[in-house]
């Protein structure tokens, strides 16, 4: 389960980084999976998946509290 853990750190970090960069850039469309959207729509769609993989490890996290104690 500690693969599992830094998994989800990874991939909110990475989240985090394509979030910040979708500001510095001048593209007003961006493709997400097969279609063509928003900047804000692109943007909402990375924070709502940061926000799914902190939660997850935050959970773990607190899963693997309660087990060693």
């Amino acid at each position: 389960m500690k693969f599992l853990k830094i998994l989800y750190l990874v991939f909110a970090a990475a989240m985090l980084v394509d979030l910040i960069t979708s500001f510095n850039t001048t593209q007003e469309v961006f493709r997400v999976l097969f279609w063509e959207t928003n900047i804000w729509w692109y943007r909402i769609y990375k924070l709502s998946f940061l926000l799914l993989f902190a939660t997850a490890f935050w959970e773990q996290q607190k899963r693997e509290k309660l087990k060693s104690q």
